[in-house]
């Protein structure tokens, strides 16, 4: 795993964990939360049942009272008992007729006087009550009939529906309560036969001791997210931003860097390093003969930070190596697909922690096979800021590039180490004057004289010149004449991020004096 997926792999295990403390409070206090209101909505039903049992008990306690004082009546002539039938009809609470029997047939109905029809004692449940839709009368109002026998002999009680229903309606809060008698239930507004309409995750039933009835309700348990928004909104907001609170720091804490080398791989990981491209011209030509991809550091709180505050460090701790390749990869993959002029170098700086890395030649290679459709050349540029060990495998190096096609240029050339050594020993192709040096032409005779001797010894070897920090026309002027083969600087072009640079190649890529 390399540096760069480590890091990742440690940003994903950080959020993992600040995830985890952002649900603790909620998660800790949910259950607790979620338990109660599973015990308050069971009370609150049981309360309900309890309460439609009582009441329905109430209204059939009326009508048993009734049907009592009718029962000894019963046998006796209807023309004599109707008026008594028709008086408990008024005086009794929730009652909408009385009847009398003789075994299975009704004589005397408090409704019609003496009629004759058939009651069988069968259809009543424990031959005390029969629940019914409706009758002749009210086909679409539910009734109750009340049964009570003495012998062969029966007094029967109607109990109007409605007043059942309003007693269901008045006890279902938001909880439908159901009233059961055999196979036939009625509900706050509905009548049917079994199977009543429970059949929640939860049902509460209770059974009359003192009727052949049953009162049941049944609920589902909404969603826990549901419960918690419904009912303790505020404190779930409370505790959501507690966690929240809680995992951003932790978050933080873990993600900040213990030293700057750990800031260099966060900003790796964050693909915080971009590559600015500075055009380089050949004196004569109006059009860019090449680019120096400098790496900048786009911080998300610092901003852009210049390349001396990291670059040295990063050469150091050797994740330069890492940053470089993040940095050509996805410069190559734009520039690869431009229509570059003739001979287009495109340039690169590279360290002692490159050529110790050991993959310095297989990223080449690959560079070079992005660069291949464009016809543009891979350039390296060798800093001297550090001193480079001349061993065997670095020298192989060096001639695997050379025959790969690969341009090596000593930057900075002069005022590192060992500058001669590197070309005796090395495979090199070109050098690069020193800025310092360039900003002296015109005003300090010393600097246009070592410019001047550089230019020289290059010739000498045969090998070609590039001078950085072009500013003025005096300087630009001064560089042609002498020979030396590419310009790069503020008067031809500053550094430029990499889609303006793409931009304007596919503009011309040509600059004004």
């Amino acid at each position: 795993m390399n540096s760069l997926q480590l890091r990742r792999h440690h940003r994903l295990s950080h959020l993992l964990f600040a995830l985890l403390v952002t649900a603790l409070p909620l998660a800790a206090t949910a259950p607790a939360l979620l338990w109660q209101e599973r015990q308050d909505l069971q009370t609150l039903v049981q309360h309900q049942v309890d309460q439609g049992l009582s009441l329905v008990e109430g209204i059939l306690g009326q009508a048993d009272e009734a049907a009592r004082v009718l029962l000894p009546l019963a046998g006796g002539p209807c023309g004599k008992v109707v008026y008594p039938l028709r008086r408990q009809v008024a005086i009794t609470p929730f009652i909408r007729s009385t009847m009398l029997l003789a075994g299975n047939n009704v004589y005397c109905s408090s409704l019609s006087g003496r009629v004759h029809w058939a009651m069988p004692e069968r259809d009543f449940v424990q031959g005390r009550m029969q629940l019914l839709p409706g009758n002749a009368i009210t086909p679409n109002v539910s009734l109750l009939y009340y049964r009570l026998h003495r012998g062969t002999d029966a007094a029967v009680v109607t109990v109007d529906g409605r007043y059942l229903q309003l007693a269901l309606q008045d006890v279902s809060d938001s909880i439908q309560v159901i009233l059961q008698v055999g196979e036939q239930w009625l509900g706050p507004h509905r009548y049917g036969k079994a199977p009543p309409p429970v059949g929640g995750q939860m049902v509460e039933v209770r059974r009359s001791s003192r009727y052949p009835f049953t009162v049941s309700s049944s609920y589902d348990l909404p969603p826990w997210y549901r419960q918690l928004w419904s009912r303790h909104a505020p404190l779930t907001v409370t505790l959501l931003l507690l966690g929240g609170f809680a995992g951003a720091t932790l978050y933080w804490l873990l993600g900040r860097p213990a030293s700057f080398t750990d800031e260099l791989r966060r900003g790796l990981a964050n693909d915080e390093f971009k590559g600015y491209l500075q055009p380089i011209v050949r004196p004569g030509l109006p059009d860019w003969r090449g680019a120096e991809v400098l790496m900048r550091w786009r911080h998300p709180r610092e901003g852009l930070i210049r390349p001396d505050l990291f670059i040295p460090h990063a050469e150091e701790s050797g994740l330069i190596v890492e940053m470089t390749r993040q940095m050509m990869d996805t410069v190559l993959a734009k520039v690869g697909k431009l229509s570059l002029p003739p001979d287009f170098h495109l340039a690169v700086n590279i360290s002692r922690a490159h050529l110790q890395e050991g993959g310095l030649y297989r990223d080449c290679l690959h560079w070079a096979g992005l660069l291949a459709t464009c016809g543009a050349v891979l350039a390296l540029e060798l800093t001297e800021r550090e001193m480079v060990a001349i061993t065997p495998e670095v020298e192989a190096l060096f001639d695997r590039l050379d025959a790969l096609g690969v341009k090596v240029a000593l930057d900075d050339f002069g005022t590192g180490h060992s500058s001669l050594v590197y070309l005796q020993q090395l495979t090199v192709g070109g050098l690069k004057i020193d800025q310092s040096f360039v900003a002296g032409i015109g005003s300090d005779g010393l600097s246009a004289h070592i410019v001047d001797s550089v230019a020289q010894l290059a010739g000498k070897l045969g090998l070609t010149t590039v001078a950085e920090g072009v500013e003025t026309a005096e300087q630009f002027d001064y560089l042609s004449r002498l020979g030396v083969g590419w310009l790069q600087g503020f008067y031809i072009a500053r550094p430029m991020p990499l889609d303006e640079f793409v931009y304007r190649m596919r503009q011309g890529g040509t600059w004004r004096r």
